[in-house]
């Protein structure tokens, strides 16, 4: 699942997210656990400063959650 998000091209891997829901504490507009107990892209995501994106992005225990910027990942 990718998306492209305040210049920034952010990829969750659900087989990895553990449903902690840090990023949903940081960026709960971009975020949101599902029914599975697990992480997917709000329906239509507003902007958001790309820093604190990826530092919802950054928390996440397991990685799930991978940031690129201009095709170089920059998280984690």
């Amino acid at each position: 699942m990718t998306r492209d998000i305040a210049g920034l091209t952010v990829e969750i891997d659900r087989t990895l997210c553990i449903g902690s829901g840090s990023c949903v504490g940081l960026a709960g507009e971009i975020f949101e656990i599902d029914e599975q107990n697990l992480v997917r892209f709000q329906e239509d995501p507003p902007d958001i400063d790309p820093e604190r994106l990826k530092e919802a992005c950054a928390v996440c225990p397991v990685d799930a959650l991978r940031v690129y910027d201009d095709d170089e990942q920059v998280v984690p």
